[in-house]
């Protein structure tokens, strides 16, 4: 009984920490926000080798792209994950917050952007009380691999 009630006490404790620090424990999908598909998954099947006026672009395989539209509610959040190939986040209203995997954010308004990319966690927040966020998300992953993998939050979180 004793040990019971020892592991009903942490639970608890662990319930109100993640209640009081705002953060979930374990990996999840987020919250408050909404993801509208522009258009299906595409596969550029042919390899790209573009280098003009100062910017790369190179694929060694097909490649899949997706476009989405995501709104952040006021206080919404992605969850912390990643995404195995490169996205890029044009904020079209509001601002969001991004969260690296060292804790480390930057804010971002109307008409900026920010890349995402590689394997380690990372959230994106609207820190907000009233004001909505819009972003447009460009994903391009290798041919059949995920957009998005999910996971737990970085031990700095």
């Amino acid at each position: 009984m004793k040990y019971l009630l020892a592991i009903v006490a942490t639970i608890g404790v662990m319930v109100v920490t993640t209640v009081a620090c705002g953060q979930t424990g374990l990996a999840s999908s987020g919250s408050g926000t909404t993801t509208t598909i522009l258009g299906h998954r595409a596969t550029l099947s042919q390899n790209v080798q573009i280098n003009q006026d100062r910017i790369k672009l190179q694929t060694k395989d097909p490649t899949d792209v997706l476009v989405q539209t995501i709104t952040f509610k006021p206080h919404a959040f992605t969850g912390w994950h990643f995404h195995p190939g490169v996205v890029i986040v044009v904020v079209e209203s509001g601002q969001v917050t991004t969260h690296d995997s060292n804790c480390q954010t930057a804010t971002y308004g109307p008409h900026q952007t920010f890349v995402e990319s590689g394997t380690t966690p990372f959230m994106v927040s609207n820190e907000s009380d009233t004001t909505d966020a819009v972003v447009y998300a460009t994903l391009i992953v290798a041919a059949g691999d995920p957009f998005r993998i999910e996971t737990s939050p970085p031990p700095c979180a």
